[in-house]
């Protein structure tokens, strides 16, 4: 993950009607991955807040 790749996956885990396993495919990685950013809402994870603030 990248810090690219979590913009994205936040934008998309925003949407109400995003499914995490088709976000996770489109990034190419794992759900458990995702989930490891970012929560349901699209809202960041420590792992997440860090990656961001580290770029």
């Amino acid at each position: 993950m990248d810090a690219s790749s979590l913009r994205i996956a936040i934008a998309a885990m925003s949407d109400p009607k995003s499914v995490a396993s088709d976000v996770a495919k489109k990034l190419n990685i794992t759900t458990a991955t995702l989930y490891s950013y970012v929560n349901g809402d699209g809202s960041l994870k420590r792992r997440g807040k860090m990656l961001l603030v580290g770029n």
